[in-house]
């Protein structure tokens, strides 16, 4: 039977609130801590969670300031940038875990975004093992065709404007997930817009990617419209001194149509790349 899962808050140096899950395991050798995509609740990771906690995983889920239970306030009142859900709030949790759990290897999975905030996560350099999941760069010249023209609206006329005129990006209108804090969707925006995302808006010390030697696996599956193979290849590999694995999944090697961006963590997968996922873990 599985230990029943404790929900908490972190205060953070900026003076958020971060809302942490913690799936413990008595017979755990390591923890993972999972780092969600943009706009995504941590409970849509619950049952991931709960399939690694029974593999004698300890894990941990939170969401980022001005996402679900993470939003103390109105989000028309947050003063928060994507930047800072790296450097505050994935790097409070990195330490609270660090703190609780000094002898324990961490490892991290990190979907879409949150490979991207990894690298510039201080902490990041400490982490064991580190999957990261359909984490892609989003400059629209790694899409072709009509998603070509979709990806470069997006950020240079979508994101701007109804940013400007909701005082916070309403993801909720577009997509099903979260609206976003304006300064989040903002430097979300400018960053997307730049053929080198965010490296050429970084000083070398704010960039942390070189600094990790842990493995590294790297995932992407076809017809992915947020993340195609190349800009999954892009993001992966500036993490150049990681000893890196890539993996690219085929939809019909898994007997199904699709695997899409959110698919890699629906309980379909639990059999198949949930078990890769696994091995990744014990490396």
């Amino acid at each position: 039977m599985l230990i029943k899962a404790r929900i908490f808050d972190l205060n953070t140096p900026l003076g958020h609130k971060v809302s942490v899950t913690e799936f413990p395991s008595i017979n755990s050798n390591d923890i993972v801590i999972i780092l969600s995509a943009t706009g995504v609740l941590q409970k849509y990771y619950a049952k991931f969670s709960q399939f690694l906690q029974s593999k004698n995983h300890t894990v941990f889920t939170f969401d980022y300031s001005g996402i679900g239970r993470s939003k103390k306030k109105p989000l028309t009142q947050f003063n928060i940038t994507l930047s800072n859900w790296a450097t505050n709030d994935i790097e409070t949790v990195l330490s609270y875990i660090k703190k609780q759990y000094p002898l324990k290897k961490i490892n991290c999975i990190a979907h879409s975004l949150g490979g991207q905030l990894l690298g510039l996560t201080p902490s990041s350099k400490t982490l064991n093992n580190i999957i990261l999941v359909a984490s892609q760069t989003n400059h629209y010249s790694f899409w072709n065709g009509l998603n070509k023209i979709r990806i470069f609206f997006n950020w240079f006329i979508i994101f701007p404007f109804f940013t400007t005129f909701f005082k916070y990006f309403p993801s909720k209108h577009f997509i099903k997930m979260e609206n976003l804090p304006k300064d989040v969707a903002r430097e979300f925006s400018k960053w997307s817009q730049q053929k080198e995302y965010y490296f050429n808006l970084k000083t070398n010390n704010e960039l942390y990617h070189h600094q990790i030697y842990s493995n590294l696996v790297g995932y992407s599956c076809t017809n992915d419209k947020f993340a195609p193979e190349k800009a999954v290849d892009w993001m992966v590999y500036k993490f150049n001194n990681a000893n890196i694995t890539r993996k690219h999944l085929i939809p019909s090697n898994y007997n199904v149509k699709k695997i899409g961006h959110f698919g890699f963590f629906r309980t379909h997968f639990k059999d198949s790349i949930w078990q890769e996922f696994l091995t990744d873990l014990q490396k």
